[in-house]
């Protein structure tokens, strides 16, 4: 080997371990865990840093940071394993307790609090629980060196809850919907339709009236069944346990996202970066502006409208949790038989329905909306044709004829769909407006749809000749049978 081949050689090697040294380098730096951040919603960033300031430190306070996160009491979550007040006779060794709510099962190592005010103290931490004897009493071991008194409140497994449902939801929803719940996961952009956006409190498919937030049992549906038609899988093999807490995660999310929105919304008048600039060339200094907010944020001024705020929000979904809030039809689904099929066609095709101007006359999710400029919830056009969210997504009405409906295909999932309408979207409620009977007869023509045969131009409305039998799902099966008899008795 020659001088000079030596040499490049020498050189080569020296760049090829150079270059593997550079891309184990790269390799470690890019596989460095790096730590969950909490976003802001993009109206944050018009706030003058003062505002900000102030907006974090209200959501630090009562939210925490995703891997810290803060239990909460005065948010009407389920937070803890369970929960309870302490009976008579507590010893150091054992507490009776009355138990008023058991959301996880209590096991030896959970941590017994005794819980006072509205956020959950250290100073109030028990000890941990060794096991639970016959009679259902926290057996503690070592013994405690502060036993409650009768009538306290007691948490055992405080935030276990969140703490289940965040672990969950970092394993199987964060790559979609994102840390923060806005919907902007890493697998997000290359979705359609996007991931729901939980920070708004609005969630589409409820069985709840149209003016009502949706329920815990709306949530674990969408977790257990997934949205057909979409990219949101079924999580059925999820544990009840597993799958209470990621509603209740979600529902976090949820509410720290209300929370910042109306933050943000309260402050943006008197000081966004706009309304300062403005201030300013009407004659006050930044100086004043800041003194102003810091006097408001110590004083009543800014703690009392947060009190609103939560209060508002606290009350809301409250509220929604009643059995009042539910939409229970006063009347059974009526047979689907020819002369309902046909009401519910007419109705389609009403102008007090106009249900033509979106899923078009024959269903197929083309009517004259989808191509025509229309208007988001401010009145303001959208930018494009067609329809959009309340998230400023595009979106497509149902195609009728496909048979897939998002919502659940249950038929008080139809019903549901009609009656409060889908929040968050241009499709009404229809409530307040037609009687139970007609919804169901609508329901009954949505389910003929996909077996309809039309004959172009003469306005034919024919039903599709069948299958073969042994093609098709019966409709009549025990499983049908039993959820409609589940229905008739007032069960669904």
């Amino acid at each position: 080997m020659t001088k000079s081949v030596f040499h490049h050689f020498t050189r080569t090697k020296t760049s090829i371990t150079r270059c593997l040294l550079l891309s184990m380098l790269v390799a470690l730096v890019g596989c460095t865990r790096q730590p969950a951040e909490f976003s802001h919603r993009d109206d944050y960033a018009d706030l003058m840093p003062d505002a900000q300031q102030y907006v974090d430190r209200v959501l630090t306070a009562y939210f925490g940071e995703p891997t810290k996160i803060v239990a909460w009491e005065r948010l009407p979550l389920k937070l803890h394993a369970a929960v309870g007040t302490a009976g008579a006779g507590s010893t150091p060794e054992i507490v009776p307790v009355n138990y008023t709510e058991r959301n996880l099962s209590i096991e030896p190592g959970m941590q017994a609090v005794w819980m006072s005010g509205r956020l959950l103290e250290s100073s109030d931490v028990g000890n941990w629980v060794e096991a639970l004897d016959d009679a259902g009493n926290l057996v503690f071991r070592p013994s405690l060196s502060s036993v409650p008194s009768e009538g306290d409140r007691v948490a055992v497994g405080p935030g276990d809850v969140l703490k289940s449902g965040r672990v969950l939801y970092a394993e199987h929803c964060m790559h979609c919907h994102g840390v923060t719940g806005d919907a902007k996961g890493p697998t997000a952009p290359y979705l359609s339709p996007k991931p729901r956006d939980f920070r708004r409190g609005i969630f589409k498919f409820t069985t709840t009236n149209a003016t009502s937030r949706a329920q815990r049992a709306d949530l674990a549906r969408t977790i257990e069944e997934g949205i057909p038609g979409t990219y949101m899988p079924s999580f059925k093999l999820l544990k009840k346990e597993e799958s209470l807490a990621l509603v209740e995660y979600v529902l976090w999310l949820s509410m720290r996202g209300e929370i910042e929105y109306q933050l943000v919304g309260m402050l943006k008048n008197e000081y966004s970066k706009d309304a300062v600039k403005d201030r300013m060339e009407a004659g006050e200094t930044r100086q004043q502006i800041i003194d102003e907010l810091v006097k408001a944020v110590n004083g009543t001024d800014m703690p009392e409208q947060l009190n609103d705020i939560v209060d508002t929000l606290a009350g809301r979904w409250t509220e929604s949790q009643e059995e009042s809030a539910v939409i229970v039809p006063s009347i059974k689904r009526p047979e689907a038989n020819a002369e309902s099929i046909a009401r519910g066609r007419q109705l389609y095709l009403s102008k007090d329905l106009n249900c033509i101007a979106c899923h078009g006359e024959s269903g197929l999710g083309d009517g004259v909306q989808t191509y025509s400029i229309t208007k988001n919830s401010a009145g303001e056009d959208n930018p494009l044709p067609g329809l959009f969210d309340e998230w400023g997504n595009p979106i497509k009405p149902r195609n009728l004829a496909q048979g897939i409906y998002r919502g659940g295909r249950r038929p008080i999932d139809l019903f549901c769909r009609l009656h409060g309408g889908i929040k968050g979207t241009p499709m009404p409620a229809f409530g307040g407006k037609k009687t139970d009977q007609e919804l169901w007869d609508v329901v009954n023509y949505i389910y003929s749809v996909p077996f309809e045969h039309r004959v172009a131009g003469d306005g034919a409305n024919e039903p599709r000749p069948q299958p073969e039998p042994e093609k098709v799902a019966a409709i009549d099966s025990p499983a049908a049978a039993g959820a409609s008899a589940q229905f008739a008795a007032g069960t669904n």
